[in-house]
């Protein structure tokens, strides 16, 4: 019994300090997030040949027309819908959609 009353004062006293101090907590957390993303930026690639091979031939994009507002893109970042039916973004999708 003795120990479940310090646990419950132990619980009580963390929740108050979290509480109490949730923004500086939040900061901590937020600067750590961008020390770990700056760490990632600053690493070297594991690859040097795939990165070479990915610039090698940057001409080689295969281009599709949006059916919607007929902008062009690349065909790897459109969305495609059926065979010959692209669409730049999803609001162009949706847009396009109600129309129908």
């Amino acid at each position: 019994m003795k120990w479940l009353i310090i646990l419950g004062l132990l619980a009580m006293l963390v929740i108050f300090i979290a509480v109490k101090f949730r923004r500086h907590i939040q900061t901590g957390i937020y600067v750590l997030k961008m020390f770990r993303q700056m760490r990632q930026m600053n690493k070297p690639p594991e690859k040097q040949e795939k990165r070479i091979e990915n610039t090698e031939n940057p001409g080689d994009v295969q281009l599709v027309r949006c059916t919607k507002c007929g902008s062009w893109i690349p065909q790897r970042t459109a969305l495609k819908l059926s065979k010959n039916t692209y669409y730049c973004s999803s609001k162009c999708m949706e847009t396009a959609v109600r129309v129908s």
